[in-house]
C-alpha cells in the first residue's frame, strides 16, 4: 500500500473503533446506573453495536458497498463450513468441560440428574444421552441461525472489518494480538459488571484478552476458509449456546470456578491457544485477505 492508502485504512479504523467503544462503554455505564446486568441485559444490545457502526460508516462515510467485492463477507458460500464450524466449536467447548472431569468425576451430574434436567425442557425422549443430543443439536445448529443478526453484530465488525485492515497494516502475528486485544477490551464494560467472570472484574479482563486472541484467530480462519462471514457467526453462536448447555444440563455445580473451568477459564484458554497456533501455521494469511483500499474511498476520506 502507498502512504495515502495506509492513512485511509487508519482513518477507517478510527471512524469505527472510537464510536463503537464510546457507545458500548456508555451502555455499560447505563446498565450500572440501573443496578447491573440483572436489571439491564446490556450484552444483548452491545452485540449489535459494532456492525451497526461499520454499516453506517460504509453507507455514509466510506462510500463503500456493504455487499460488493466480498468486502465484509456477506455471501452464502462455503456451505460445508456452515456445518464444520459449529461442530468444531462444539468439540472445543466440550473439551473444556470434559478435561476437568478426568480429574474430578463429581464435576458432572449423574445420568438420572441429567435425565431429570433435560426432560423438563419438553424435548426429552426418555434417555439422558439422547436428550442431550437433541438439545445440543438444536443449540449448536438451529439457535445460531435464529439469532444470526445478533451474532453478525460482532463478527461482521471484528472478522469482516477489523482484522483484514489490521492485516494490511501490521502482518498476521501483530494483527491477531492487537485485534484480539481490541475485541477483548470491547467486553470490558460488561465484565466489570460481572459478566463471564463474576467477582473477578480485573483479572477477568486479563483472561478475556488471553481468550479473545486465539478465539479471534480461529474465527478468522473459518471466515477466510469459507469466504462467508456467516460461518464465524454460526461458530460464535455454537460456542455461546453449547457452553450454556453444559452449565444448565450437565455440570453438577453451576457456580463452578469460571477462572479455571469452561471456555473462558484457564483450561479453556490453553486449549484454544493450542488449536489457534496449529491453525495459524496452516494458512497464508496475507494471501487469503481479500481487503484492499480503493481510490474512491481514499478521495472521500481525505475530505473528512
Amino acid at each position: 500500500m502507498n502512504n495515502q492508502e495506509i492513512t485511509i485504512v487508519k482513518k477507517e479504523l478510527a471512524w469505527v473503533l472510537i464510536p463503537t467503544f464510546i457507545i458500548t462503554y456508555g451502555l455499560a455505564a447505563f446498565a450500572y446506573s440501573k443496578g447491573g446486568l440483572e436489571h439491564f441485559p446490556v450484552m444483548v444490545i452491545m452485540m449489535y453495536v459494532p456492525a451497526l457502526v461499520v454499516i453506517l460508516n460504509y453507507l455514509l462515510n466510506f462510500k463503500r458497498s456493504v455487499l460488493k467485492n466480498n468486502d465484509l463477507g456477506l455471501r452464502f458460500v462455503g456451505m460445508k463450513y456452515w456445518v464444520i464450524a459449529p461442530l468444531l466449536l462444539l468439540a472445543i467447548i466440550a473439551s473444556t468441560y470434559i478435561i476437568p472431569f478426568l480429574f474430578n468425576t463429581d464435576f458432572f451430574k449423574d445420568s438420572q440428574e441429567i435425565l431429570f434436567a433435560t426432560e423438563k425442557t419438553g424435548l426429552g425422549v426418555g434417555h439422558w444421552f439422547l436428550n442431550l443430543l437433541i438439545i445440543f443439536g438444536i443449540n449448536t445448529f438451529i439457535a445460531p441461525i435464529l439469532n444470526i443478526l445478533m451474532l453478525l453484530g460482532e463478527e461482521l465488525a471484528w472478522r469482516g472489518f477489523l482484522f483484514p485492515r489490521l492485516l494490511t497494516l501490521l502482518g498476521a502475528k501483530r494483527s491477531f494480538i492487537i485485534g484480539g486485544t481490541i475485541w477483548a477490551l470491547w467486553h470490558a464494560g460488561a465484565i466489570m459488571l460481572g459478566w463471564n467472570y463474576p467477582d473477578h472484574p480485573l483479572f477477568g479482563n486479563i483472561l478475556m484478552i488471553l481468550f479473545c486472541i486465539p478465539m479471534g484467530l480461529i474465527f478468522q480462519y473459518l471466515y477466510f476458509k469459507s469466504k462467508s462471514i456467516f460461518v464465524p457467526a454460526l461458530a460464535h453462536g455454537a460456542m455461546n449456546w453449547t457452553a450454556g448447555n453444559f452449565i444448565m444440563f450437565v455440570l453438577a455445580d453451576p457456580d463452578y470456578n469460571k477462572l479455571i473451568y469452561g471456555p473462558t477459564g484457564i483450561i479453556g484458554i490453553i486449549i484454544f491457544w493450542i488449536i489457534a497456533i496449529t491453525l495459524f501455521r496452516k494458512m497464508d494469511w496475507e494471501k487469503e485477505n481479500t481487503f484492499s483500499p480503493n481510490v474512491n474511498t481514499a478521495q472521500s476520506m481525505c475530505k473528512s
